[in-house]
Parts: structure tokens; sequence; C-alpha cells
């Protein structure tokens, strides 16, 4: 049809997919009672409307009670960008793709955290004058450097993925610098510097927010085409938006984020090794920091006194400089000090990215209290190691059971004999 109409082929490349499955692997029977309708995952249908189905197309009895068992509930609305955002994250080298709906629930969950994340960006440059252009904008601060560096990196692998018909390592580098670099980092460290009062910290980092948020939207539009030219359609953008080199009076101005460029490694954002370097210091210390709080059950609300030591001349300037940060994302005081300082009585001690971190303890624990939730923890943890250690004992077990499920106790095994030295150390503290 393409060459009769056209006067040639409408493909010069097609990649073809493995056997989409059910999450067992097995293959979709109707009869069996496992076929999954990729609408009913995109607008929901209820137990009765999937048997309902079912019987229409034939199930037998044994497959209307593996509905039952299998969806109780079942499916959520998830929208068609996680169904189809899910579909490609799984390797397109696989012979089989075994579709889960766990997995489709977590890209959900992926659409959520970019609308809140776009949000939170709307809110900060509402009436500022901060315009996405296409061209990156100048950075100075750690965190604009550190977020425009990791986007180079992001859009790099997800180029070479695309590249190569990778489409798993494309949507896999994309989502991690959404969710883990983007949100739970960079946003987190803007808030600081745009409630702050330095004019120009808040209206350089307004810029880079903009240019990020505009550029990763244009990287995920293929993906997740609908979501993302919601959100693009309503982000500030320039009049005469650049989406090639700088801009111009000639640059037309995209009418759809399906129709803007494509971004590109080393044009949107910048590789900087030094700025990636001291953010794996600081994320590094906050992230320990977050982590003892946790241990000793302090809640988040309650004001720490934390003390970093560390004879590093660059460490040290750095957490001098970035002391607001740490102060804010940790809600601490903190106090800098060379690593031969005076001993700390009654501290909780960590160490992290060659830092040794001291938080007191005294007055924010309760020793009693502490020592019975340990204890109760401990418990838990000795009597899960126990029935797990009788089960990877059994020959039988070991003999019959997937290599898959074997590796996954043995990790499982790993984690908690880590738990259990962590605990018996915080009981002996």
């Amino acid at each position: 049809m393409g060459i009769h109409f056209m006067g040639k082929p409408p493909f010069k490349r097609v990649l073809l997919a493995g056997m989409v499955t059910d999450e067992n692997g097995d293959k979709m029977s109707k009869v069996k009672g496992n076929v999954i309708d990729p609408l009913d995952l995109i607008h929901g249908a209820s137990l009765e409307q999937l048997v309902d189905k079912a019987k229409k197309s034939g199930a037998s009895e044994s497959g209307l009670k593996h509905i039952a068992k299998a969806h109780p509930e079942g499916f959520a609305a998830y929208g068609s960008d996680a169904v189809r955002y899910t579909l490609l994250s799984y390797s397109p080298q696989s012979r089989r793709i075994a579709l889960s709906v766990k997995r489709i629930e977590g890209y959900r969950n992926f659409c959520n955290k970019l609308w809140n994340a776009a949000r939170y960006a709307m809110l900060q440059l509402e009436g500022k004058g901060a315009v996405a252009t296409g061209v990156r904008p100048p950075a100075t601060l750690l965190i604009n450097r550190w977020i425009l560096s990791r986007l180079d990196a992001a859009l790099g692998t997800a180029e070479q993925g695309l590249t190569a018909y990778r489409l798993d390592d494309a949507t896999l580098a994309l989502y991690h610098f959404v969710w883990n670099e983007l949100c739970d980092w960079y946003l987190e460290l803007t808030k600081p510097l745009l409630a702050g009062s330095d004019e120009a910290a808040a209206s350089e980092t307004r810029a880079v927010l903009v240019h990020v948020l505009e550029t990763v939207l244009r990287a995920l539009h293929p993906m997740m085409p609908f979501l993302t030219e919601e959100i693009w359609q309503r982000v500030p953008k320039l009049a005469q938006l650049a989406t090639h080199g700088e801009a111009s009076a000639t640059t037309s101005v995209p009418v759809a984020c399906a129709v803007a460029s494509y971004p590109e490694a080393g044009r949107e954002g910048a590789p900087d090794a030094t700025a990636e370097r001291e953010m794996a210091w600081l994320t590094g210390v906050i992230g320990a920091v977050r982590t003892m709080r946790s241990e000793h059950d302090i809640a988040p609300k309650k004001p720490l006194a934390v003390t970093l030591r560390t004879d590093d001349a660059d460490k040290r300037a750095l957490f001098r400089r970035e002391q607001a940060a740490v102060e804010v994302l940790c809600n601490a005081t903190l106090c800098l000090e060379a690593s031969d300082a005076a001993p700390l009585e009654h501290a909780a001690t960590a160490v992290a990215e060659g830092v040794t971190i001291l938080v007191p303890l005294t007055g924010l624990v309760d020793v009693e209290k502490e020592k019975e939730r340990v204890t109760r923890e401990l418990a838990k943890v000795e009597k899960d190691l126990a029935v797990l250690e009788k089960k990877l004992s059994s020959e039988s077990f070991v003999a019959r059971a997937p290599a898959a499920v074997i590796a996954k106790d043995r990790e499982r095994h790993a984690e908690l004999e880590t738990a259990r030295g962590k605990l018996r150390e915080a009981l002996a503290r």
C-alpha cells in the first residue's frame, strides 16, 4: 500500500517484540482465562466485567476461576501512558514478555510523580518571567550544574538506546533521571534557594528548572505522549522557542511537543565531573543522616544537631558552602570539625563518602524504649532468618525450586544477616 500510494516502502526497519504473556510466562489463552485486554488496563475494569468478557470469549470454568484468583479486584485505570511505558521497559531481546500488572502500577506512579513535579515547577515559575527557550541556560550553582550534567547523561543513554533499538535502556535512563535525580534531589534542593533572599540564585534556578522540565518532556514524549503533551502545553516558553541552537527571529514555534525536536546530549545538558563528585558527597551525607533518623526512630520534624568531621579540605569547603541545603533537608543544625576533635558522648555515628557523621542522642531517644524497639526488631529478623535458613538447607527445595526463586531467597538471607548485624550494634550502643 505504501509503495502503491507513496511510491516508496513505509518503513525501512521494523522492530519485532517478543510474545506478550501473562506474568507467569504462560501464553495468553481465552480458555485459560489469562488474557489481558490492554483497554481494561487503560480504562479499568471490575472483576464482574472481566468475568463477563471472558465468558463471552469462551473461557472454561477453570479459566473463570483463574481470573477471580489472579485479579480479585479487577484492574484500576492505569492510563495508556503507563501501559505504553511498561511495554517499552521490557527488553526487546526477550523471547517472551511476562506482563506484570504491578509493573504497570509502578509506571502509573511514575506518571503521577512527573505530574506533581510539573505542578511544583509551575507554582515556582508563575509570574517570575522564567521561560523555556530551548537553549541551555548558564549555571554557576552546584545543584544547577549537577542537574544539567545528569540531564546530559540521561539524554545520552536514551539516545544510544533508541539508536540501538534498546528501548528499555532509554525508558530506564529517563525514569531514573526523573524519579531519583530530578524529583528526589533537585526539586528538594531548589526549595531553600527559591524561598531565599538571593534573587540572583533564585533567578538562575528558575531558568534551569524550566529548561530541564521542558527538555525531559520532549525526551519522554515518544514513550508517554499524552501526559507529556498535556504538561508541555502548560510550560512557559519563549515566543520563539529555539529547539536547535540559538533562538532567532526565524525560529518557528512548535505547536505541539509531538513536532518539537528531540533533545540531544551535549546540547540541552552539559557534563560536569566536579558537580557530579560534589553532589555525590552531599547526597551521601544527607542520606546517611536520614538513615540514622530512621534507625533511631527520630521523627523527621524533630531538629537534630549534626556534626561532620573530615580532614579533606574540598569536602569541608563544600559542606560549608552548602550548609543551608544540608540543614533544610536534614532538619538539623550543622557543625563542621576536624577528624581529631574531642569525642561526643552518647552520639550515634555513621560514615558516608569519607565523612564521619555524629548525632548526639541525649534527649532524643528514651534508652529503655529504644532497647525494647531494637530487641523486638532483632527478634523478628532472627525469626525470618531461621525460616529462610531452614528453607535453603532443604535439599529437596534447592533441587526443585527455580533458580530465580533460590537466588531471591539467598539475596533476602544476606539482607537479613546485614540487618541483624546492625541491630546488634544498635542494641550494644
